[in-house]
């Protein structure tokens, strides 16, 4: 965070095509929370979308509808 979300999510893009990441919902949850700092309240809610897909727990997924619904509110 130290230079700012959008070069986070620049090291974001270099994992965007791994397998492996692509069903992580932390993947999914960081890029969303990068996303909304960077100021891209549309992108990061499909991005918390997507983490929420692929949540395993309960607990996870009360999370992220949190966040959803947060972001829903504000649009």
């Amino acid at each position: 965070m130290v230079s700012g979300p959008g070069a986070d999510l620049e090291l974001l893009r270099t994992l965007e095509s791994d397998t492996r990441m692509s069903g992580n919902r932390r993947f999914h949850a960081v890029r969303a929370h990068l996303l909304e700092h960077d100021g891209n309240p549309a992108a990061a809610l499909a991005a918390y979308r997507a983490a929420a897909r692929h949540a395993t727990n309960a607990q996870q997924q009360r999370y992220l509808s949190q966040q959803i619904t947060r972001l829903q509110n504000q649009t």
